[in-house]
């Protein structure tokens, strides 16, 4: 008698390309926006002196009181907001993937609170810096949500073992971007835009990571 391996449902591969290509995009959208604003923001936008935020509207920053280059004009405003909010929905969607992508307890709950840190990124576009203590809460929960969401899926992986497309490798580069991330989280009253990129980018890495990993899986799963 032949085993016969049971294929996922082709509804959930369908959703994992899908998540998979979003997670790949979210990025891309989000740094190609945030590019577009500072280049034509009608001041000196100074990574060491203006905070990112101020693209999308110059408030008070509540935690370092700082006079610092007004950059923000409503061409800025729209594209670094727009950003926000469209990477916002585009990582609301791959961290779904994810979730369906394993069913590993502590996998799973990464990808909640992957949801949950997506959903404040797009919070951080919709309630701008002049917002106030709401836009620095939705911010700084962006970053530490989808850090953790890193950390715990990195942390399933180790504890499954597992070899696909490099489980382990993968598993410790998940740790450490998240790691990376909250570090410059801590210094971003110190090193503004500066330490707002690092952070970003370690999330931005870990999101593509995964997207292509995620495409991986479902394509494999198809030829299957």
């Amino acid at each position: 008698m032949t085993s016969t391996k049971i294929k996922p449902p082709h509804s959930k591969k369908k959703l994992l390309m899908l998540a998979g290509v979003c997670g790949i995009l979210t990025p891309i959208v989000a740094w190609s926006l945030i590019s577009l604003a500072i280049f034509y923001s009608p001041g000196n936008f100074d990574l060491t002196q203006n905070w990112l935020a101020d693209l999308g509207g110059m408030g008070y920053a509540s935690f370092l009181n700082v006079s610092r280059p007004i950059v923000n004009s409503p061409t800025t405003e729209i594209l670094y907001l727009s950003g926000l909010i469209i990477a916002g929905i585009l990582a609301i969607v791959f961290s779904i993937g994810l979730f369906n992508d394993d069913g590993v307890p502590s996998y799973r709950l990464g990808a909640v609170f992957g949801v949950l840190g997506s959903g404040a990124l797009s919070a951080s576009g919709i309630f701008p810096e002049p917002m106030g203590i709401i836009n620095l809460v939705a911010t700084f929960a962006s970053v530490l949500l989808i850090s953790t969401a890193a950390l715990l899926i990195g942390g399933a992986l180790i504890d499954e073992s597992r070899k696909q497309l490099g489980g382990l490798s993968i598993a410790g580069l998940s740790i450490v971007l998240g790691i990376i991330a909250l570090a410059g989280l801590s210094l971003i009253s110190y090193l503004r835009s500066v330490a707002v990129i690092i952070t970003f980018l370690a999330l931005s890495i870990w999101i593509v990571v995964f997207g292509v990993r995620m495409l991986w899986r479902a394509s494999h799963q198809m030829s299957n």
